[in-house]
């Protein structure tokens, strides 16, 4: 490890322009090859997940008699495998999403949703690409089970079962809204302010009350209720809602005293199905599921297997340890397309670039509830995420950060689109000092759209912007342009598209090529050493990307997110 990091450091110090000397190329000394996926379950080709349109959350999962998962994934419905890959998605209407009262139920064979106030239908044998048809019902809430072939819905105070057919049958009218409904192991229970109750049409008050509900989306499933809360809290309680034993994921809130690493795209679950015996699969706040399998002996769910895919993704970090870091946890090196992260922390809303510094702590910048944060730690255990209560310039928007000096102190140079830098100094740790002030990046020629911002030494910087590489060496307290270059060759095939995203590290540059759905990699002498994907001709299988964007290095190898597929792609450069 010692050489390696002496290695690193040299590196780092060499001069710009012997690192980027862009001349005349011979062919290229070596290969780029694909290590592997991580992030779709799917991996490529036709089973590669895809979460279409926006990002929705979950709305519960259901487990059809063929054994097949269905969730919404962004602005679809999806059906996966089992093992993750996607079967098939259908269409959903143009509908705003709510997360709260969203919800999918199985009534025989026929798939019933509720979505903006109204329910729709699916057959499960319907073909791949089919749009759910409206029932003409309206519904506020729905019962995430069935019984014989009837689900429960409600609009304001009316409760009443309806079926696949779209035949209604009225069951009572409350003195107020319900905040959920489920069939329990004695009949139709409602959730009244936090509380379920089980209707009782002969009683005074209509309902008669069990016991407080288990969480948030109280649902009755195999014999037990369940109930979610933040920090990927999940709570079984029996039939007769007492605990059983209560928390049995996660545990982060509420009534455990302690703390335990969250899986965080669990964060807050939309719902659980049943697939075998002791093996359910959970709902995501983002509509990311996971199998979690039922730890009899110690009474609790552990994660198993992700099954999603990763729709948005705008820092990764490399460490020489080979961990990834993705939006709120980390992947080891060897994992596979649907291995769950390791070591989450609550997502942040955004985090805008992530930089590696000489300790291999990682130091990134976001958006955390409202407020700027900075993400700094190792990831051998869990990041940490230090909130700015205090005043500070840093801005609510940017698109990359990196790691320099000032005054020889360390800093955290944050890069918006514009192309303003603003500087703070952070501790050996990676966490936040203070502000450092503005930074100005002067350059020859106006930059329309700034992408990427990478330390190449404490006395040079390298960005991107409208596709150029663009060097900078230190000019007093800022930084001037020293060269920019957008080709690598006399032909048009080598030429950037117009957004490129870089990474440097151990004397050689990646470039992630967007628009034409490559990877180009030089080494420290200017020399292209290799590529990966088939410039213009974007795929989906593991020999092509689709709009790779942001990408971190270390070492020889590069992940990169394959923004198009959805996916991070674990890349290596070999000689030949």
């Amino acid at each position: 490890m010692k050489t390696e990091y002496k290695f690193l450091k040299f590196t780092a110090s060499l001069s710009i322009m012997s690192i980027l000397a862009i001349g005349s190329f011979p062919s290229m000394a070596d290969v780029i090859r694909c290590d592997g996926i991580l992030g779709n379950s799917g991996e490529q080709g036709t089973s590669l997940v895809r979460f279409e349109g926006g990002v929705t959350s979950g709305i519960g999962i259901v487990c059809d008699r063929y054994g097949s998962l269905w969730d919404r994934g962004g602005e679809v419905l999806n059906r996966y495998a089992v093992d993750g890959r996607l079967l098939a998605s259908y269409k959903l209407p143009k509908i705003g999403a709510d997360r709260n009262s969203d919800m999918i139920a199985l009534a025989g064979d026929t798939l019933i949703i509720r979505l903006g106030n109204q329910l729709y239908s699916l057959p499960v044998d319907a073909p791949a690409g089919s749009e759910v048809k409206p029932m003409n019902i309206e519904a506020n809430k729905m019962s995430f089970s069935s019984k014989d072939g009837w689900v429960i819905a409600s609009k304001g105070m009316d409760v009443f079962l309806v079926n696949s057919a779209g035949e209604k049958k009225p069951v009572a009218t409350l003195k107020k809204n319900p905040e959920g409904l489920e069939f329990g192991a004695d009949g139709v229970c409602v959730v009244l302010d936090w509380k379920v109750y089980k209707i009782v049409p002969d009683s005074a008050e209509g309902v008669e009350l069990v016991a407080p509900a288990p969480g948030e989306r109280p649902q009755y499933l195999n014999g037990n209720w369940y109930g979610s809360a933040w920090h990927s809290t999940l709570r079984r309680f029996d039939k007769n809602l007492q605990p059983s034993p209560g928390v049995v994921l996660g545990g982060n809130s509420g009534s455990f005293i302690g703390h335990v690493a969250e899986q965080s795209e669990v964060v807050n679950g939309r719902g659980l199905a049943y697939v075998r015996p002791d093996l359910f699969a959970v709902s995501g706040f983002n509509g990311v599921m996971h199998l979690l399998e039922w730890k009899g002996a110690d009474k609790r769910f552990e994660p198993i297997r992700r099954i999603g895919a990763v729709q948005v993704c705008n820092a990764l970090g490399l460490d020489r340890e080979n961990r990834i870091w993705c939006i709120s946890g980390n992947w080891d090196w060897n994992d596979s397309p649907s291995t769950p992260q390791h070591w989450g922390v609550p997502a942040p809303e955004k985090v805008f670039g992530i930089a590696m510094m000489d300790s291999d702590s990682m130091c990134g910048y976001g958006i955390m509830w409202g407020k700027p944060m900075v993400l700094f730690g190792r990831m051998d255990k869990e990041a940490r995420l230090g909130r700015l209560e205090s005043q500070t310039a840093l801005p609510k928007e940017a698109v990359a950060s990196a790691i320099s000096e000032m005054n020889g102190k360390k800093v955290l140079l944050v890069l918006e689109t514009n192309g303003k830098v603003t500087a703070v100094n952070i501790n050996g740790d990676g966490s936040y000092n203070s502000d450092a002030g503005a930074v100005q990046l002067n350059v020859e020629t106006p930059v329309k759209e700034w992408t990427s911002l990478v330390g190449a030494g404490k006395d040079q910087l390298i960005g991107a912007g409208d596709g150029f590489v663009i060097e900078f060496a230190r000019d007093g307290g800022n930084w001037k342009e020293k060269r920019r270059w957008n080709s690598f060759g006399q032909d048009n095939g080598d030429k950037f598209g117009a957004a490129i995203w870089l990474a440097l590290d151990s004397g050689r540059l990646w470039v992630s090529d967007n628009k034409r759905s490559r990877i180009v990699c030089f080494d420290s002498a200017g020399k292209i050493l290799a590529t990966y994907g088939v410039a213009d001709m974007p795929g989906n299988e593991i020999s092509k990307l689709n709009a790779p964007a942001v990408i971190a290095a270390r070492g020889n190898r590069a992940v990169v997110f394959d923004s198009g597929n959805q996916r991070i792609m674990k890349l290596e450069i070999q000689e030949k």
